[in-house]
């Protein structure tokens, strides 16, 4: 977790115009030639700009790259190199001869995923679980949870070692076969981030 965490570092999201836009941010593509063989690999530097038309000096963003043929029905993606200085090397291998189309797609810029990285490592204590316990005929429900605040005797519920369960008395943490929740829907999201992923 802590090399996702330095992966996707904060990035506060203050307005949606300092976040990456297609609209200006610019593609070229490097060391163009007339004809390709099939193998050769094509680059294509990307340089990202913000919605203001101000070039991003920090990475982060989320990429898909894609190369097809729609009449040979065929793709594949591309390798998505970040700079971490609002630079991308994309990537692709030559895999069939002919014409072929390179979208770049933007799923979210890096201001949304640290919205949502952040939001996804919160809350794990306001998690409740309710754990169903089995020994013969008898059964027995247990608050089980992510994070306990707990003296009592505890069951790790591999493989995550992070969740536990409260062990019930003279039964084994074996006898775990269900496991429900009772939690609502709860965001992480600022009411702002909630307005930019829902625009």
């Amino acid at each position: 977790m802590e090399k996702l965490d330095q992966l996707i570092p904060p990035r506060p999201f203050t307005h949606v115009s300092s976040t990456t836009s297609t609209t200006h941010s610019k593609a070229t593509l490097l060391s163009p030639q007339d004809t390709y063989c099939r193998g050769d690999q094509l680059d294509v530097l990307l340089e990202v700009r913000d919605h203001l038309g101000r070039r991003k000096e920090y990475g982060g963003d989320f990429l898909r790259a894609r190369m097809s043929s729609p009449a040979l029905m065929a793709g594949a993606s591309g390798k998505v190199t970040d700079f971490n200085n609002g630079t991308y090397l994309v990537s692709f291998t030559l895999f069939w001869e002919g014409q072929v189309s390179l979208p770049l797609l933007l799923i979210h810029p890096s201001e949304g995923m640290s919205a949502l990285w952040r939001a996804r490592n919160q809350g794990y204590d306001r998690v409740i679980f309710t754990g169903q316990f089995a020994r013969g005929t008898s059964h027995v429900n247990t608050d089980c949870a992510l994070v306990l605040n707990s003296s009592a005797e505890l069951c790790t519920w591999i493989p995550v070692t992070k969740n536990s369960t409260f062990q019930p008395q003279h039964i084994l943490c074996e006898a775990l076969n269900d496991m429900t929740t009772r939690n609502g829907e709860i965001s992480y999201l600022t009411v702002k981030e909630e307005a930019f992923f829902h625009s």
